[in-house]
């Protein structure tokens, strides 16, 4: 497809549908999921489940009361072992992926099973407030085909709210003809009848959460990643029957909190054998897994 002309996006955007307690967010990433995947040479599996995270991550982040870091970590013994995607409010995404590149080419399909891609391990999502407070983490086993499968085991389990989810992640073709990455994701949520209690259990609020849910599963791969179409305009296609409601938009953008200053504090704190260790072609070099920067320095600065 080509986009000769696009609207806002990277922007997450909450919704509640009328007269329901079903709220969500719709999400499109241009500019900041393709700064994340083209910083790496990831073969096409590996950058298909990384942009989908960083959906989940902006989603889950974008949704936080507070101001912290939400970190979405994917962990196993496949072919791709180790997968980042980090949100920082109030809407910065980073993300990386290790893996064995032989590994993954020998996979025979392009759009892998989560768990032929990453084998037996876990989900796990991280939320950091403040220095001040503790960290909240749950966990899930990677069981499920599909990290958005695995997302609604996790809400299910951990959170214990009704969620519908879908991601999708697409190439697409810019005006200027280059290939660019795109990404979108949609969610729904509301809250359990054991958990409403009885005023809230009752057969509307189910009837209308199964309605929802299937809804929201009718938005194809294509809707979601087209850079022509607003969120609002998928939205409208997908609950006009019911009415829909957004709220303000929140901007998303790719940004790394990697600085000179703390790596060179970092390199000092070594003893002269480990800095003589590392020191390469009479240069000591350290690069960043998330933006992929390299940064050069003299071991005669830490004499």
């Amino acid at each position: 497809m080509t986009a000769t002309d696009t609207h806002k996006d990277d922007r997450t955007l909450p919704y509640r549908i009328e007269n329901t307690d079903i709220r969500g967010q719709i999400i499109e990433l241009g500019a900041s999921v393709n700064d994340v995947l083209t910083r790496h040479d990831y073969p096409r599996p590996v950058s298909q489940l990384l942009g989908e995270s960083l959906v989940l991550a902006a989603m889950m982040g974008a949704a936080l009361k507070f101001a912290g870091r939400l970190i979405l970590q994917l962990q196993g013994n496949g072919p791709l072992d180790l997968l980042v995607a980090d949100f920082v409010s109030p809407g910065t995404i980073r993300g990386y992926a290790r893996f064995d590149a032989a590994r993954v080419a020998a996979l025979s399909d392009d759009y892998p099973k989560l768990v032929d891609l990453m084998g037996k391990g876990h989900l796990a999502i991280t939320i950091d407030q403040d220095l001040d407070k503790d960290r909240y983490q749950g966990i899930v086993e990677l069981q499920e085909e599909s990290l958005s499968q695995c997302a609604l085991t996790y809400f299910g389990q951990s959170e214990q709210i009704l969620t519908g989810l879908r991601l999708a992640v697409a190439e697409h073709i810019n005006g200027n003809g280059q290939r660019t990455w795109r990404a979108g994701g949609v969610m729904a949520q509301s809250l359990p009848p054991q958990i409403l209690g009885e005023s809230g259990a009752t057969e509307k609020s189910l009837d209308d959460w199964e309605r929802i849910n299937i809804l929201l599963n009718t938005a194809e791969d294509h809707e979601l990643t087209d850079p022509l179409l607003p969120a609002e305009q998928l939205l409208y296609r997908l609950f006009h029957e019911d009415g829909v409601r957004v709220f303000e938009a929140k901007d998303i953008a790719f940004g790394c909190s990697c600085k000179e200053d703390t790596i060179r504090t970092t390199i000092q704190n070594f003893s002269d054998d480990d800095r003589s260790d590392m020191t390469e072609n009479g240069v000591i070099s350290a690069r960043c897994e998330f933006c992929n920067t390299t940064y050069c320095f003299d071991p005669s600065d830490f004499v």
